[in-house]
């Protein structure tokens, strides 16, 4: 028997989903986002005072918005960030654990997470990402609202935290959905094999791994398949930690925390079919997974992110571009936060020197005007770019200054003196 035929008249179509929502409702939509139930509200004629929430807003929440339903996000995505700056989008700036907290407190009345198939013993998987699904669909029953488990039949059975049938009112079938993996925004380098050999030293055998959104993490720690019994907690589970799994060089056999197991709250489209059916693999919601107070207990954590741009006092922006919010915090806040609970832990940032074919430096003399600080000078202990490491840990503002300044490409570097002048740095 299909899983169909066992949930009967529980299953709907996505526009018998949407007709669902009423004037006043508040609608939370899980990640990814379930793109063909938001294109059906959007086509819903007459709404009025529904707002809906969405971890990270897509082409779904897009059409919403033009369609005039109030559409908030934590993240900006590649097709959200015009209408994010133009204020067709409010967007709430917030650390993925903090997410749980704010579905908390938006009291959702509709939940609309995309899931896996529904297993015989009424098992239901969150597919590519839990994150904060499990809050979503706990209050909105807590309200006495709606559930609707959208259905993505490709997607992973990733082990780890689920649903069960129960906590559905209704499932909508989507073989091949639009959005059907999160989208993660890969920021590739041609000196990855570079930055492996800088990392390599900061990055003992034993050592538990995060790798932050954007290629030059992930990619850089999957090249160093020498090291011996590494770990993984991570936000997103991307193709070069996977890697390391694979070659059993990952095998958690020294961790503190989940021993044995890869964690995560996000696979990345890239590891979506190694994480299935993997039981190395353990898949958690963020409130848990990306709690630092969690997090911290890892030893040997190693926590390597990217970013935009740092400045000469090692402030980092991570989330905006030419004024525009052109992502979010996402994971990398929490993951530096932990770094400061464990004595034994590295928050490092891993970023290329320019941008723009060289013309841009990604070491600037100070976070511009209407651009942001992510994580603050306080938060991270040591920053590699393809043209060698600095130390920020434990270092004067002169010290990091200069030794930011060595890190820079070359033809920037003189500007860079000057401004430091400028500002009193050096």
């Amino acid at each position: 028997m299909s899983w169909r035929e066992r949930l009967g008249d529980r299953v709907i179509t996505v526009d018998q989903a949407a007709a669902l929502v009423k004037d006043g409702d508040r609608v939370a939509v899980g990640l990814p986002e379930p793109a063909p139930f938001l294109n059906a509200l959007a086509q819903r004629p007459g709404l009025a005072g529904v707002t809906v929430m969405s971890g990270v807003a897509a082409a779904g929440g897009l059409r919403c918005a033009r369609a005039g339903i109030r559409v908030v996000t934590m993240f900006a995505s590649p097709v959200t960030r015009g209408a994010i700056a133009a204020g067709e989008i409010d967007f709430v700036p917030l650390s993925f654990h903090a997410g749980a907290g704010f579905v908390e407190r938006f009291a959702p009345t509709v939940a609309a997470v995309a899931v896996a198939e529904p297993q015989a013993d009424g098992t239901v998987r969150p597919g590519a990402a839990m994150a904060f699904d499990d809050a979503m669909v706990r209050r909105a029953r807590a309200n006495g609202g709606i559930t609707i488990a959208v259905v993505v039949e490709s997607q992973p059975q990733v082990p780890g935290e689920a649903f069960h049938v129960d906590n559905f009112d209704y499932f909508v079938a989507l073989p091949t959905p639009e959005g059907a993996a999160p989208a993660i925004i890969r920021d590739t380098s041609v000196h990855i094999e570079r930055f492996a050999r800088l990392l390599d030293e900061f990055i003992p055998d034993g050592a538990t791994l995060q790798a932050g959104v954007g290629g030059v993490p992930d990619e850089a720690l999957g090249l160093l398949k020498h090291k011996r019994d590494l770990g993984i907690h991570t936000e997103v589970l991307g193709p070069g930690l996977s890697s390391l799994v694979t070659a059993g060089v990952a095998n958690g056999s020294r961790k503190s925390l989940y021993p044995g197991l890869a964690v995560c709250t996000i696979v990345g489209p890239a590891a979506l079919d190694f994480a299935n059916g993997n039981e190395a693999v353990r898949i958690l919601n963020a409130r848990e997974c990306l709690d630092p107070r969690v997090i911290a207990q890892n030893r040997d954590l190693r926590c390597v992110n990217s970013a935009v741009e740092v400045d000469l006092a090692g402030q980092v922006n991570a989330e905006m571009v030419q004024g525009t919010q052109f992502s979010g915090v996402g994971g990398q806040l929490d993951f530096f936060r932990a770094c400061r609970l464990g004595e034994d832990s590295l928050s490092i940032l891993a970023i290329e020197s320019t941008a723009a074919e060289g013309r841009v430096s990604r070491i600037v003399p100070w976070i511009p005007e209407r651009h942001v600080v992510t994580s603050s000078r306080y938060d991270v202990d040591v920053v590699v770019t393809e043209h060698g490491v600095a130390w920020l840990r434990d270092r004067s503002t002169r010290e990091r200054a200069r030794g930011l300044i060595e890190v820079a490409a070359p033809e920037h570097r003189a500007r860079l003196v000057e401004e430091a002048g400028r500002l009193g740095l050096l």
